[in-house]
């Protein structure tokens, strides 16, 4: 390189570094925004040229999507019939294909067998579906009504209703039909009967002392009075802790809703002023107690008395809701655009999903884990 062009090369570098120490300011470690904005400097003084990262900002933790599926009475082919569906109503089929009405569905502890109520062969019998199997197998076969199956906790056997002595008592029998036998015996209606899920004890309804009221009985037939209240109680749920039973004290049409100890003691209303409420239900961790009213679905903690509703407009919740196995959502009949559909409920933001849209009736659902 010939000395004239040396000369260029020292004189070219000398104005850049003026540049860079006139865009400096004081030569203080001050870096430009892209919009020119001064940034402070972060202090690591070893990368002072690294590119700058906007912090970012952690996003909520999404709710799982709702699993499991959903089983509910639809009249939807002329007759009461248990049909299954996803949550989100998109795949949607008959269990049990006959002539007869089969209501009130109710599912095994080990969420495998459903025990429900059918009209087949022109009698009120109970019958128990194996959900993985399709195979339905006849519990009762009295000429009398059998009704509101109920199971033990390990699975083995149903109490239920029957009028085959000529009066509502409550009767056991194993599920395979076997050993049959009355639990109670008075001259008073006792229906209504749930067995306890950790433990022998079966709350039902009897009018034996005039007035509706919540008993407790156990497989050795012993009987103990839960309620005297003049008003009529009905409707017992017992808590999947078992350590309560929530139940309806009436007044009239309406009723207020109240929870007891399973030893009687500690009775107390969660409302109160009665309105139109459902039969309650009990979230999977006893904290909850859901009940649906006129235009919303009320929730009740009962240990600390916060409330909370569901609702959103056009959507009538009718009939007992039934909670997600992981207790994040309901699943409810609505009355909605003249007809009678299934829909669920994300009960942290309120988001409404209508699970049915057919023609008809559909209700009396609930959530298994499968």
């Amino acid at each position: 390189m010939n000395v004239s062009m040396t000369k260029k090369v020292i004189i070219l570098l000398f104005f850049i570094s003026i540049s860079l120490l006139t865009a400096c300011g004081d030569g203080s470690n001050i870096l430009q925004g892209a919009a020119g904005t001064p940034i402070p400097d972060s202090g690591n003084t070893t990368q002072p040229n690294s590119e700058l990262q906007t912090p970012e900002v952690p996003a909520a933790t999404p709710f799982p999507p709702a699993f499991g599926r959903i089983i509910f009475v639809s009249n939807r082919d002329g007759q009461n019939d248990l049909f299954i569906t996803t949550p989100d109503g998109m795949q949607v089929s008959k269990l049990i294909n006959n002539i007869a009405e089969d209501t009130t569905p109710r599912l095994s502890p080990d969420g495998t067998r459903v025990a429900f109520v059918s009209t087949a062969n022109n009698n009120t019998d109970i019958y128990i579906l194996n959900l993985a199997t399709g195979v339905v197998t006849q519990v009762t076969n009295a000429p009398e009504k059998d009704a509101s199956p109920t199971w033990s906790p390990d699975g083995r056997q149903l109490a239920f209703e029957s009028f085959r002595d000529g009066n509502f008592e409550i009767y056991i029998t194993n599920v395979d039909g076997s050993n049959q036998y009355r639990l109670t015996n008075d001259p008073a209606a006792d229906t209504s009967p749930v067995w306890s899920p950790t433990a022998n004890e079966i709350a039902f309804v009897s009018n034996r002392f005039g007035n509706a009221d919540i008993f407790l009985t156990n497989p050795a037939g012993q009987v103990f009075t839960l309620t005297t209240s003049p008003a009529p109680d009905n409707a017992p749920a017992w808590s999947p802790s078992g350590n309560f039973i929530a139940f309806q004290t009436f007044s009239g049409d309406l009723s207020n809703l109240c929870i007891i100890g399973r030893d009687g003691l500690n009775g107390r209303c969660v409302t109160s002023l009665p309105a139109l409420y459902s039969p309650l239900v009990w979230s999977p961790d006893s904290t909850w107690l859901a009940s649906s009213g006129n235009t919303a679905i009320h929730l009740f903690n009962i240990f600390d008395g916060t409330t909370q509703q569901i609702s959103a407009s056009g959507i009538e919740p009718r009939g007992a809701p039934a909670f997600s196995t992981d207790g994040l959502r309901l699943v409810f009949q609505a009355q909605f655009n003249g007809d009678m559909e299934l829909f669920s409920a994300l009960i942290p933001t309120n988001e409404f999903t209508q699970v049915t849209a057919f023609t008809g009736y559909d209700g009396e659902a609930i959530w298994i884990n499968q």
